[in-house]
């Protein structure tokens, strides 16, 4: 291999590799920072209640006024059964603020909601269609891991929570619906005829999707005149799905997405917070294969402030949770329109949900120079990989095609590849006199080499031009295997599920960036690497100095990608490993059949006898080195006139 084809080998060692390996290297102090950050916050936590992080409208915070006033001794007497404390804590919101708790359910093709009338809220969504990594009923959240909570105020300043009140639900049981069938639930906390705060789901039989309102109806003489917004808090604790907690949660982050801004969301490597003043589309809760969104039908998701935490001690994932301020008029009906998407990662399925609903699948790397790279997914990758799975179900076959089909449309370049190198071993010999001829005149050698390369009619990036094409495709899969849902929990030969990374054994003991298991397919995907490299003399270079310590990166590249790609899904690793038997067949066709050095050394001897035809560019690269060239005899001339 010649100096650009390694340095092409590089540029797409640093591409696949520095991602990972600096997040890896800053993982220690990010945890740090992450434990010393939530114990103040659970000190601060312990000593603010709820009601007391926010202040009622009209009073600062830290105004004691009224706490003064409700800190002074009441008696305990009842009105109409309710205690005198609790009227004094509630207001007319006291009557609800004690109860049963009982749960309501409707199931439907595709997932099982159960809601509790403590809060009026979701309790549990289990996924009908989907197993968890231990074979377990796949379940979203359930009981306290999810909070969707309501926080405003009394004309009398009295903090009201929604999580705390008992709403009466208009039906009560369990409901099975299928197909165009719908069913609805509402619950209500009402204070008088006509006057209630109301919320209300409504599930259809073949969705994913939850249909959600909030109103608050002819509550104006109970609510404060000053409330210009109602809050919303908003948070769920990740459950583990996936055998890999690692990949779990490199893959599960916060999105959301703002007419002005477009697709955003907070760090997937650590802890993170953000605000926006901005109205949202869309805020999305992402997993790896499975999402909760919520999406408002208007513009009232503004004031938003997002925050993403990581336990590395804990069972769950993450802890997402959003606050919100919807605009609110105190002496009119309010009402809140929104809808939920709680269920898969399916790219088509999400396009159809919301607009740029999709874009939390990753299908490249998010720095604007590579994001490019997910049209190749968007209009190649998956609409291949639909098609062959139309009409086949085993993901190992379908993996071999797409493989094939990849492959063979990039022959061209691999062909143009694979010549340019055999061009460059064949003058090889003639490069070598000509360093022996100038020795350390550099910039004579170069000049000299460009007019063999000329004379020759050898571009000498032809080698390293071609692979570089190939970047984009690489990066594409790199990206595409650990997003698609269709390979969760689908076995090919030993690995159990494609998705996540095979392990043929288990070492008991972690070694850094390896892991504490042993993958085989990423075994073969090294071994396969170098047998590729051994057998391919033009790859390791040859000279001495610099070139001599480049033949060694063939060698040293795949041994790095064996460290990182052991915790990676095993269909990553899979192509990976067929690519390269793909391109080792490839390349041994075209030297058995297709190209041979002694014509190639034929072909050059003619070209050199014909008068050279110079391109703009090289022409450039000319004049640059005689100027260079100059330059240097001048300095040169100065010496010898100063001694």
């Amino acid at each position: 291999m010649d100096r650009n084809t390694v340095i092409g080998f590089i540029l797409i060692l640093i591409i696949l590799v520095i991602y990972s390996l600096y997040n890896y290297q800053n993982l220690q102090e990010q945890r740090k920072r992450e434990q010393e950050k939530q114990k103040k916050e659970q000190i601060a936590g312990d000593t603010t209640s709820p009601a007391e992080s926010a202040s009622p409208p009209g009073q600062k915070q830290g105004d004691t006024s009224r706490e003064k006033l409700t800190s002074q001794p009441q008696d305990d007497t009842t009105q109409n059964g309710i205690p005198a404390s609790r009227s004094r804590e509630f207001g007319p919101f006291a009557h609800a603020a004690s109860g049963t708790v009982q749960y309501d359910t409707i199931e439907n093709e595709k997932m099982v909601a159960i809601f509790s009338n403590k809060g009026g809220a979701i309790h549990k969504v289990r996924l009908k269609d989907y197993m968890r990594y231990d074979s377990l009923p796949l379940v979203l959240f359930d009981g306290d891991e999810k909070q969707l909570n309501y926080q405003f105020f009394t004309r009398g300043n009295k903090s009201i929570q929604t999580k705390n009140l008992y709403f009466s639900p208009s039906k009560s049981g369990s409901f099975s619906i299928s197909g165009n069938e719908d069913h609805t639930i509402s619950y209500k906390v009402e204070l008088g005829d006509g006057q209630y705060l109301e919320q209300k789901y409504t599930l259809t039989g073949n969705t994913n999707l939850l249909d959600y309102e909030v109103n608050f109806v002819n509550l104006d003489q109970y609510l404060s005149p000053n409330a210009e917004t109602v809050k919303l808090t908003w948070r769920q604790k990740l459950k583990k799905l996936e055998k890999s907690m690692t990949s779990s949660r490199r893959y599960s982050a916060l999105y959301y997405k703002s007419p002005q801004g477009g697709l955003e969301h907070l760090s997937q490597s650590g802890s993170s917070e953000y605000s926006v003043d901005k109205p949202l589309d869309w805020i999305s809760y992402k997993q790896q294969f499975f999402n909760a969104t919520l999406i408002p039908r208007g513009d009232f998701f503004d004031q938003a402030k997002m925050r993403s935490t990581t336990n590395e001690n804990s069972d769950y994932v993450k802890i997402l949770k959003t606050d919100m301020e919807f605009p609110f008029n105190p002496g009119k009906d309010n009402y809140y329109s929104m809808k939920f998407y709680l269920g898969p990662n399916q790219y088509n399925t999400l396009a159809n949900v919301e607009d740029g609903l999709q874009g939390i699948i990753p299908l490249a790397p998010d720095f604007f120079l590579f994001s490019w790279v997910s049209f190749i997914n968007k209009w190649l990758i998956i609409p291949l990989f639909n098609f062959l799975n139309s009409f086949m179900t085993n993901f190992g076959i379908i993996i071999l095609l797409l493989t094939l089909v990849i492959k063979t449309i990039l022959f061209p370049l691999t062909y143009r590849s694979f010549k340019s190198m055999a061009k460059m071993k064949v003058i090889q010999p003639e490069i070598q006199e000509l360093k022996e001829k100038y020795g350390d005149d550099q910039q004579k050698f170069g000049t000299e080499q460009w007019k063999l390369f000329q004379k020759a009619g050898v571009n000498p990036l032809g080698g390293c031009l071609p692979m570089l094409l190939q970047m984009p495709i690489l990066i594409s899969m790199y990206y595409f295997f650990p997003s698609s849902i269709e390979l969760r929990q689908e076995g090919f030969l030993w690995a159990q599920d494609l998705s996540t990374y095979d392990s043929i054994l288990h070492l008991g003991f972690s070694i850094p960036l390896y892991g504490d298991h042993v993958s085989l397919f990423t075994l073969l995907m090294f071994v396969s690497s170098i047998l590729y490299a051994a057998t391919n003399p033009q790859m390791s270079g040859g000279g001495s100095g610099p070139q001599a310590q480049m033949k060694w990166m063939p060698y040293i590249f795949p041994f790095m990608l064996l460290f990182i790609f052991n915790s990676f899904p095993a269909a990553l690793t899979y192509y990976y490993f067929l690519s390269n038997i793909i391109t080792y067949a490839q390349q041994f066709i075209i030297k058995r059949f297709i190209v041979s050095e002694e014509q190639i050394h034929e072909q050059i001897q003619e070209k050199k006898k014909q008068p050279a035809k110079k391109s703009k560019f090289q022409q450039r690269l000319e004049d640059i080195a005689k100027q260079q060239q100059e330059k240097q005899q001048e300095i040169q001339k100065k010496k010898k006139k100063k001694k």
